[in-house]
């Protein structure tokens, strides 16, 4: 089986930081699978793509908003003869949908990624959208509130959907239960209006100064944050990180985690600090909930003092080890080798072929 994956861009995202770790993992099932990104603006993951072995194609035109791109992928797709192609971000399915005509004994494939986008605020692309999805021949969605989401959206049939919940690689992030040892809170995500960095930092400000913040990303929203900080005199306990490729090691020497989110279609980095044994503590947003149920601390969306209160309990000692502890053992149910064969496992479905 050979498999072209299609992507947006390699920017900060859960899309793209998912197929760094699907890709090898499918590959290891042996199959062949490829990248191919539409616009290198921003990337973050290519070096990383390149020492994992992964084929990486780069469109000509660089750019996601460009029409060219239908015949950039017509190209890819005609000298690879692949058999699977999956789409993941808007851009990537809008392109890719316009190619199946000329490419029928393709398979086409996409993944949703989140239970909103700036889309659905609009009815004008509840047409456009009903016409890309259900140009595909399988959607997957990542969780069950993010399918139906897209059911509601689209009016699609949940028969044309599969729900497969994101991985993380558990050989990198795993670690063990641990004891609190000082007051290091840590946010990785990328700064976007789908994330509320504004409740961390004005949580920060409630609590007692030992506590510190860190935050591991890049983004629109970034300076919006930093004036924050900045306007609450929270500049000495602040530290802004910005991309980084040792968020394992960030992740384990940290004491929280925190993910707070407007929305969210599953919660990756939730997962991986869950796997790395520092407790997390979560929106309470569909998608996001279902993860950290059970395995961390749920705050309601934007509640500063529900967010501190939620912070200062974990001061109790046993309650601090039981939450590592818990997390670690829900991380184990998200293993990206999991994730890998159930996508395996549809494509072969869709081809008429066995699994593996």
């Amino acid at each position: 089986m050979k498999i072209l994956h299609i992507i947006t861009s390699l920017e900060l995202g859960g899309a793209e930081k998912l197929l760094l770790d699907l890709i090898p993992a499918q590959k290891r099932k042996e199959a062949e699978v490829e990248l191919l990104v539409l616009d290198m603006k921003g990337e973050k993951f290519l070096q990383e793509y390149e020492k994992r072995g992964i084929k990486v194609h780069i469109t000509k035109t660089n750019n996601k908003f460009s029409f060219k791109n239908i015949f950039e992928i017509s190209k890819v797709l005609k000298n690879g003869k692949f058999d699977i192609v999956h789409a993941h971000l808007i851009h990537a399915q809008i392109w890719t949908s316009l190619t199946k005509i000329s490419n029928k004994k393709i398979k086409y494939i996409t993944t949703e990624h989140s239970t909103h986008n700036r889309r659905r605020e609009k009815t004008i692309y509840k047409i456009l959208d009903k016409f890309i999805y259900n140009s595909f021949h399988k959607v997957i969605a990542i969780s069950e509130p993010t399918a139906r989401e897209l059911i509601k959206w689209t009016g699609m049939s949940f028969k044309k959907i599969e729900v497969i919940p994101n991985g993380v690689s558990l050989r990198t992030f795993m670690g063990k239960p641990k004891e609190r040892k000082n007051n290091s809170l840590i946010m990785v995500s990328r700064f976007h209006s789908s994330k509320d960095h504004l409740t961390v930092v004005r949580a920060l400000e409630k609590l007692p100064k030992e506590y510190t913040l860190t935050f591991v990303g890049e983004g629109e929203t970034e300076e919006i944050i930093k004036r924050e900080v900045l306007m609450l005199k929270l500049e000495d306990r602040v530290q802004f990180l910005g991309y980084s490729n040792s968020v394992s090691a960030l992740l384990k020497r940290a004491d929280i985690a925190i993910q707070s989110s407007n929305f969210e279609g599953f919660g990756l980095t939730a997962l991986e600090a869950m796997a790395s044994g520092t407790p997390i503590i979560a929106s309470n947003v569909e998608g996001l909930s279902d993860i950290v149920l059970h395995g961390g601390l749920l705050f309601k969306v934007g509640d500063v003092n529900d967010l501190v209160q939620k912070i200062i309990s974990l001061e109790d000692k046993e309650l601090y080890f039981e939450k590592s502890k818990s997390g670690i053992q829900k991380s184990l149910l998200y293993s990206i080798e999991t994730t890998s064969k159930k996508y395996l496992e549809l494509y072969n479905e869709e081809l008429g072929c066995s699994s593996y």
